[in-house]
């Protein structure tokens, strides 16, 4: 299993090699360090990675940054216990086991009761035993969990809400994942960006903000809730979304163009590389760009020399809305020229 393989709104697996060739246009190179400040899967920071850069990574959901410390942190994972532990655990019967915190909210909803069960049981079990683990193999253990149930849920691929039909029993199995022990692990941030840029510096600042109304959160609630697992009991509605407006971004609301003006004038790098799309097109209002392309090049001018590249690109979205002619664009800046 790979840290692409999850499914995820606005994922840039698709759009990795236009990153990565719009930064060595510019002569960066190994050991040169790129910030991505809301790097989402982690699939950027994790192909600069892969190619001898340093890299900071930083998202406020907690369910990316578990990834981030299983798939790109430092530490050892013991490739042997790992797997030993997940051919147990994958030996056990959902249909045995008896009802918990997950299966009670989630059963008969997001997953098969019996599905739901053993992911609450896998998730107990993991925290059960954190003393046995090492701070990697522990997010390992939860990432993989994340993965798993991502993959069998009832939903179009995200948790805004649940399809119409019962869950089908799909089975929870954990994988593997492929570890890259990269020359420079990740530094890894929890913050909120605008804050983040005030702290750090790097050759390349990668920026992909969220683009429209739709709060990541309650795309990916259910995940946050699995890899926090502080167990809230207070939830809005039938999708049992937990409260969560600490964990809303400002990005998907007015404040958007004033935060991403904020945002670049306080970056400290050499290069901005600046991800969006033109969903301002879009017939949902909330998938309506809260930026503008204009705004963006207004503030990227001020900031430096600014190209504009344009990528056809077939956007994941809910299904709902059909985004007719949908275009990514890389504004690339060249800081302070």
């Amino acid at each position: 299993m790979k840290i692409n393989n999850r499914r995820y709104i606005g994922c840039k697996t698709k759009l990795l090699d236009y990153i990565f060739d719009a930064a060595t246009e510019f002569h960066f190179s190994k050991g040169d360090c790129v910030a991505d400040i809301f790097a989402g899967t982690g699939v950027v920071a994790d192909k600069f990675a892969q190619n001898g850069f340093k890299t900071i990574v930083n998202d406020t959901l907690y369910s990316n940054i578990v990834v981030y410390k299983a798939l790109l942190g430092e530490g050892e994972i013991r490739t042997n216990v790992i797997r030993d532990i997940f051919k147990q655990l994958n030996l056990i019967d959902g249909s045995k086991l008896p009802e918990n915190y997950f299966s009670q909210i989630y059963g008969g909803k997001y997953f098969s009761n019996n599905d739901a069960k053993k992911i609450g049981y896998l998730r107990d079990f993991i925290e059960g035993n954190k003393i046995k683990f090492n701070e990697r193999e522990y997010f390992y253990l939860i990432s993989s969990l994340i993965y798993s149930a991502d993959k069998i849920a009832n939903t179009v691929g995200h948790f805004e809400s649940f399809l119409k039909k019962t869950p089908e029993e799909k089975g929870v199995v954990l994988h593997e994942f492929e570890i890259n022990n990269y020359k420079y692990p990740s530094k890894i941030f929890n913050m909120d960006a605008n804050q983040l840029v005030l702290k750090i510096h790097a050759d390349i600042a990668y920026i992909d903000p969220p683009y429209n109304a739709r709060q990541y959160v309650n795309f990916y609630h259910v995940l946050e809730n699995l890899a926090r697992w502080n167990k809230p009991t207070e939830f809005e509605g039938n999708s049992m979304k937990f409260k969560r407006n600490e964990l809303k971004s400002d990005y998907c609301r007015n404040k958007a163009p004033a935060l991403f003006e904020d945002l670049i004038n306080n970056l400290n790098c050499k290069l901005i590389i600046v991800s969006y799309n033109n969903t301002y097109k879009a017939g949902s209002i909330s998938s309506v760009n809260t930026i503008s392309a204009d705004h963006i090049i207004n503030t990227l001018e001020k900031k430096g020399k600014l190209t504009v590249k344009e990528i056809k690109y077939k956007a994941f979205n809910s299904g709902k809305t059909e985004l007719q002619g949908h275009k990514e664009f890389l504004y690339i800046c060249e800081v302070g020229k």
